[in-house]
């Protein structure tokens, strides 16, 4: 079975297979401006047309980054009460979901600069993200 959607600049498309189900989410062309996975972020943010958002999950707080080596940075921040999950946000990417309140990203490299916030989901609303944290790799 499939099902089409319009909502706005949307478009989804749904495929339900039995019990399995996939979700396909394309961005018009009003969206180009948005860095990756920011089209998606805003849906689950956003209501109908309003610019603002409505999202009444906490801030991550106390995010802290620490190179543990020049392949290896260490993530730890404060919990949100009622989180069922954690984005990690690597400059403008998201290479993890998770549900604890550390992470190990082993997939950075030696004499590089990131930047990383986290944001919160709780009963399954994206949260804001926290304060960034700049973080360099020894060589």
């Amino acid at each position: 079975m499939m099902k089409q959607l319009n909502k706005g600049s949307m478009k989804s498309l749904v495929v339900a297979f039995g019990f399995f189900s996939l979700t396909v989410i394309s961005c018009s062309k009003s969206d180009e401006s948005l860095q990756p996975n920011q089209s998606e972020i805003q849906s689950r943010r956003h209501s109908g047309g309003g610019t603002g958002v409505i999202s009444s999950v906490p801030q991550v707080t106390g995010l802290t980054a620490t190179a543990s080596g020049p392949t290896t940075v260490n993530l730890t921040w404060n919990s949100v009460p009622n989180a069922t999950s954690y984005w990690i946000y690597r400059d403008i990417y998201v290479p993890a979901i998770i549900t604890i309140t550390n992470y190990t990203d082993g997939s950075v490299h030696p004499g590089t600069t990131y930047v990383y916030s986290v944001a919160a989901v709780v009963n399954g609303t994206l949260g804001p993200k926290s304060s960034s944290v700049t973080v360099t790799t020894p060589q």
